[in-house]
């Protein structure tokens, strides 16, 4: 087994990001579940890890700039965290028109990826002090069907082009984005990795609570899809495997897999990066 490690992932009340805390709590690891609401997550949270005295809820928003401050200056209370795993993400078919972040910023454009960005970057410190830090970004095997896909630069946080679809692989590119960028900017001790996730199995709450008609659409898709559980002991590998990978995007066999067109654009990956520093407050990244 890897030496015990503190582990922080969010979105960890449900889905993959379940899995991924019971498996870790079970190896003897310390998880500090990132939840956006813990009194609704307590409950799955402790029937999934049999209550393990090794999981800790931390409350975390992360389509807030305050939420995520907050949650990042308790982690760091702790003095220590060995690997994040930015797991949360929003993709509601049912929200047919765009919402906005008090700070302006389209919803799924903020929890997506300025979150995620914001959270490693306040984390960074503390990660960097580890022996061997491991950082974790989530896409989506859908990117494969948008090969032309491209960051929108000029309208980030425009409804003109916003669809559900639209707006949740436009923010999945840029994690693919952000992971490469930051793999090029760490030194050899840490690990960045970027899992491109397949279809996945709905749990049965998550998929009754979805309209009649996307129900029944989405029916034999989730029958073929992959088990919540085998994505959960990707992302447990990731954040724990001794030695780094030699690929960052990777899918959940921890296969190399390519890297989207507009992901190997170097110029186009630091605008992004500078717009999402500048997006986030330029928070101080350790690297």
């Amino acid at each position: 087994m890897a030496s015990p490690r503190i582990i922080a992932i969010t979105g960890a009340n449900s889905g993959i990001g379940l899995r991924a805390t019971a498996q870790l709590a079970a190896a003897g690891h310390s998880v500090l579940a990132l939840v956006r609401d813990p009194e609704r997550s307590r409950a799955a949270i402790s029937e999934a890890t049999n209550g393990a005295p090794n999981v800790r809820m931390i409350q975390t928003d992360l389509s807030s700039a305050t939420s995520i401050q907050d949650a990042a200056a308790e982690i760091s209370a702790h003095g220590r965290l060995d690997s994040l795993i930015n797991n949360a993400a929003v993709f509601d078919l049912a929200q047919k028109s765009a919402s906005f972040t008090p700070e302006g910023h389209e919803l799924f454009w903020a929890t997506n990826h300025l979150g995620p960005f914001a959270l490693t970057a306040r984390l960074s410190p503390l990660l960097a002090a580890a022996p061997q830090p491991r950082i974790v970004f989530v896409a989506s095997k859908g990117l494969i069907t948008m090969p032309w896909l491209q960051i929108r630069f000029d309208e980030l946080d425009s409804a003109n082009w916003y669809s559900p679809t639209k707006a949740y692989y436009h923010s999945k590119l840029a994690q693919v984005m952000t992971a490469v960028t930051l793999a090029e900017r760490v030194p050899p001790t840490v690990d960045v990795s970027c899992i491109r996730v397949p279809a996945v199995r709905l749990d049965a709450a998550r998929l009754s609570s979805q309209p009649a008609v996307l129900r029944a659409l989405y029916a034999p898709k989730n029958a073929a899809a992959a088990l919540p559980d085998t994505l959960g002991a990707t992302y447990a590998r990731a954040a724990t495997r001794a030695t780094p990978l030699d690929a960052v995007y990777i899918d959940e066999n921890d296969a190399a897999v390519p890297i989207p067109r507009s992901a190997r654009d170097g110029d186009a990956r630091e605008r992004l990066w500078a717009l999402s520093a500048a997006a986030t407050g330029d928070i101080e990244w350790a690297w």
